[in-house]
């Protein structure tokens, strides 16, 4: 049972054992739930209506996939750059690499803001040096860093009215809130939010609703906790697998809870169910991501 009133029971709706399930995104044009396993080097598609799945194998780690504003396929954060992605044809355009001097480091999480720039960020894969850092990456390819270094950058997540950015240091326990200007820029840095890594685990991704309550997934805590705009914690989604990646709205009113989850390094006997793609019906609502003006 969840113990607050925004959400209904969890049900998992595709046993898929994603060994690092991340990155959902909801479709509105198909009505369905794009994910990625990054370690997997998979892309997922999970249809509402009909249950249907899809799934394209990626040529190397891939950390989030986003919408094009000229809906010319996607945009995909891979370990080696950014690439436009054409799942019709297979095609995969370089675009660019915003940190070439760290080969160990790969795409992690991004979001976009509404005037189609991109929020990405970069994890040093073995997960032992802080060379991550947070890049935004505008319409034109030019990129800029804006937060960092960490060793893995995770969320990000914007407000609907485009004020507030969160990012989250997941090696540190922190999520950080930044006002965001429309000029693109970001400034004041403060915490917003800090876990107990003993006995919550650690911060991973996160979305805002239309009210700007935070849902942040609780690696290794198997939870979704649900954050008031000034940081009070208002109450969890409780999961049955110890690994929550990320989360995002979806469904036709966009009142769905989209949960992604990792079976890595766990005994599947334990936890069958890790890896698996969950939803909640909830009482509030998300939006539907911007697209990425390039």
């Amino acid at each position: 049972m969840n113990n607050f009133d925004l959400v209904g029971e969890v049900e998992c709706v595709w046993l898929i054992q994603a060994t690092c399930g991340e990155g959902p995104l909801w479709i509105e044009a198909e009505q369905s739930l794009f994910f990625l396993d990054i370690d997997g080097q998979m892309l997922h598609c999970y249809e509402e209506y009909t249950g249907g799945q899809r799934s394209w194998e990626l040529e190397e780690k891939t950390g989030w996939v986003l919408p094009r504003r000229n809906h010319e396929g996607l945009v995909a954060g891979c370990s080696s750059g950014v690439y436009f992605l054409d799942l019709s044809s297979g095609k995969r355009t370089f675009a660019l690499l915003p940190d070439p001097q760290e080969s160990e480091n790969r795409f992690n999480d991004a979001k976009c803001d509404r005037d189609g720039r991109i929020w990405a960020g970069r994890s040093h894969d073995p997960e032992t040096k802080a060379t991550g850092c947070l890049f935004r990456i505008d319409p034109d390819l030019s990129f800029s860093n804006w937060d960092g270094p960490y060793i893995c950058p995770n969320g990000p997540a914007i407000t609907a009215d485009d004020s507030t950015l969160y990012h989250v240091d997941t090696f540190g326990g922190t999520v950080w809130a930044f006002d965001k200007h429309p000029d693109g820029s970001i400034n004041n840095r403060r915490e917003f939010a800090r876990l107990d890594s003993q006995t919550e685990g650690f911060p991973d991704g996160l979305t805002v609703d239309s009210e700007n309550r935070i849902w942040l997934a609780h690696w290794g805590g198997g939870r979704i906790t649900c954050f008031s705009p000034q940081g009070k914690r208002l109450g969890v989604v409780q999961l049955p697998v110890p690994q929550i990646t990320s989360c995002a709205f979806g469904g036709p009113d966009l009142s769905s809870l989209y949960i992604t989850t990792a079976a890595r390094n766990l005994n599947l006997d334990e936890y069958p169910l890790a890896g698996a793609l969950f939803r909640v019906d909830t009482k509030t609502s998300g939006f539907a991501s911007p697209a990425f003006a390039g």
